[in-house]
């Protein structure tokens, strides 16, 4: 499997790997992916085999570039593939499955975000439906032979390596605030309202603000917001402890990024902001009763998919007061913050 970044498009990528490997249960599955995103690998459904790392940083400079691309390629030829699946879809991603491949097939889809990566495809399969996690599967399907619908992935266990943080409070509310385009950081006070009402509903919750590094300058403001034993995560965790950060939460606020599709993928109870993107494409992937999706309805320039805004981010708008509300009945459902 080709999907070197990034963090939402892996966990998106889930699904589709339990089909494969539900079809073919004694294959090895050899994955291509970003050194930063690797840990996530630990929760996939299909146990990776061989971790081939794409490092996009000494790729990209004159000076690494060539020692690097040698060793990329010789790691990508050391073992023979059956097939080699292209779920990214660029003209890099495609062009080292072809190096993977040697002269066996390369498969990825008839749309690719780069129509140029078609030129590497032995195997081209048209995806007809909207989310990301469903034209996955029906890439999956072709191999699997089958038709079926997105499979109903369980809670991923821990893996034996991996604990959450040790300062982490018994019960907490998690609050995500980072995102890597502006147009998807909502304000911290949005995020501070909403958290204050709801742990005003529940006293014995504590906030924990947890992310990467695109979170670090939003947290600085929205500790601003929030009671003085606020725990602040950001950019203290490895992967693997924000997927366990997240799993422990009582219920989770977040924007649209990569964590947001840690929490789905968690069953944690979530609201996520929405603006710029488009979360019937790349929204929170699970159970309606706990993925709320928040967004300003009325605008004529949503889902614009700009990174930046030249009018002001008038979709930040969003009612705190419906967020928390919103929260506060999933909670109450769920039970975990009763406890």
């Amino acid at each position: 499997m080709v999907k070197p970044s990034s963090l939402g498009d892996i966990v998106h990528l889930f699904p589709a790997l339990a089909r494969l490997h539900e079809a073919f249960p004694e294959a090895e599955l050899d994955f291509m992916i970003h050194p930063a995103f690797a840990g996530a690998l630990d929760y996939a459904p299909w146990p990776v085999a061989h971790r081939i790392f794409f490092d996009r940083r000494k790729l990209g400079s004159l000076n690494t570039f060539p020692r690097e691309f040698a060793h990329l390629c010789g790691a990508l030829r050391e073992r023979r593939y059956d097939w080699v699946i292209d779920f990214q879809g660029l003209f890099r991603s495609a062009f080292f499955s072809a190096v993977a491949a040697r002269k066996s097939p390369v498969a990825g889809f008839a749309s690719p975000r780069e129509k140029s990566a078609r030129l590497f495809y032995t195997t081209a399969v048209s995806a007809a439906r909207a989310h990301a996690v469903e034209r996955n599967v029906e890439l999956a399907n072709h191999f699997a032979g089958s038709d079926l619908p997105v499979p109903d992935l369980p809670e991923p266990p821990v893996p034996e390596h991996v604990a959450p943080p040790e300062d982490l409070p018994e019960r907490y509310l998690l609050l995500l605030p980072g995102a890597r385009w502006p147009s998807k950081c909502f304000p911290a006070a949005l995020f501070g309202a909403a958290a204050r009402r709801i742990m005003a509903a529940y006293p014995h919750l504590r906030a924990v603000i947890a992310g990467g590094e695109d979170a670090e300058l939003p947290a600085r403001e929205l500790l601003r917001e929030l009671p003085p034993d606020t725990v602040d995560l950001c950019g203290r965790t490895t992967l693997p402890e924000l997927f366990e950060t997240v799993r422990n939460a009582a219920g989770v606020l977040c924007n649209d990024s990569g964590p947001m599709h840690v929490a789905a993928l968690m069953r944690r109870p979530l609201c996520a902001f929405f603006g710029a993107t488009r979360p019937e494409a790349t929204g929170p992937w699970g159970d309606p009763g706990r993925c709320r999706v928040f967004r300003r309805e009325d605008l004529t320039c949503l889902e614009c998919m700009h990174r930046t805004c030249r009018r002001g981010y008038p979709c930040f708008g969003i009612d705190a007061g419906s967020v928390a509300e919103a929260m506060i009945s999933m909670l109450e459902k769920d039970g975990s913050a009763l406890i």
